[in-house]
């Protein structure tokens, strides 16, 4: 899933939901982890995406001790922007700035998630108020949280979203925690197969229209298939190979020059090149192959 929610910790996660519901010794087990909620909001669930209500149950379930307050799922739409899916828990003034503020531009823990593929543990408040200022404008709506985890969704190996976990203390924090909440976030990410479905149709969609009804299975499948390209980054790099500058790119595209030059560091990370020379060399070698 990530290097910092490592398929060993998520294996590990896993299977200690697993032990709950199947451990002969569950008394101790129960009192010995406190995942005995665990195993009661499992009982709970249902078919399709989390909604508000599910999210709420699962807060209202969970022990003390974590100190879990407040859960949030970002998905990236049909327009390769963040979205918030389904939240509970925080304050009205904190959801309405998440809302209308939050784009793949900023530097959240979601946003970092859903686009490295890498979790983001913060464990104090003075980290969370360190991590970027929109953060901190974020947080200050939200005097109770003291500590966040913040876990992508991934579907197809491609990354869809992220899921941020939110609490009033750091008890989460220790090796069982993270390991315990990336099972959970694992159980949320298969709830939203039916989303992650829509999505990968809206894209497809999308990028019939922008090639005048055509698809894009032709010189695009290199960059798509083996780097996990998005169709916006496929289009990008395309540009980048053409020569055209990050601004140019922007103008192009109807978007801020910042989100260009962010969309190219994230090209030269899937590419594993290190300036705009290499990506564009490698970029016209692959579309050449394919033409």
């Amino acid at each position: 899933m990530a290097s910092d929610a490592s398929s060993n910790s998520v294996l590990v996660g896993l299977n200690a939901v697993k032990k709950v519901s199947q451990n002969s010794t569950l008394d101790s087990l129960l009192q010995d982890s406190h995942l005995k909620w665990v195993i009661e909001w499992l009982s709970k669930l249902g078919h399709g995406a989390p909604d508000a209500r599910l999210l709420q149950t699962l807060i209202l379930r969970s022990p003390g001790h974590f100190g879990l307050r407040a859960i949030s799922i970002m998905i990236i739409d049909e327009n390769d922007n963040a979205r918030n899916f389904a939240a509970h828990g925080y304050p009205a003034d904190a959801l309405k700035l998440q809302n209308m503020y939050t784009t793949m531009e900023e530097k959240l823990p979601s946003v970092d998630a859903m686009l490295t593929g890498k979790a983001v543990f913060l464990k104090t408040r003075e980290q969370l108020e360190s991590y970027s200022s929109y953060l901190r404008a974020w947080v200050s709506y939200i005097p109770w949280m003291n500590s966040l985890m913040a876990f992508p969704l991934v579907d197809n190996e491609r990354l869809r979203g992220s899921v941020v976990w939110a609490f009033d203390n750091d008890n989460s924090q220790n090796d069982f925690g993270k390991q315990l909440f990336t099972a959970l976030t694992m159980i949320i990410q298969s709830m939203m197969s039916q989303e992650f479905e829509d999505l990968r149709g809206a894209h497809l969609n999308t990028g019939m229209r922008s090639n005048g009804g055509t698809t894009t299975s032709g010189n695009r499948n290199p960059l798509k298939e083996k780097y996990h390209m998005s169709e916006r980054q496929i289009q990008i790099a395309e540009m980048i190979a053409d020569g055209a500058t990050n601004r140019e790119i922007a103008q192009e595209l109807s978007f801020s020059e910042s989100t260009a030059r962010y969309e190219t560091i994230k090209i030269y990370e899937r590419l594993q090149v290190k300036n705009r020379a290499q990506a564009s060399s490698m970029i016209r070698s692959y579309l050449s192959t394919n033409n």
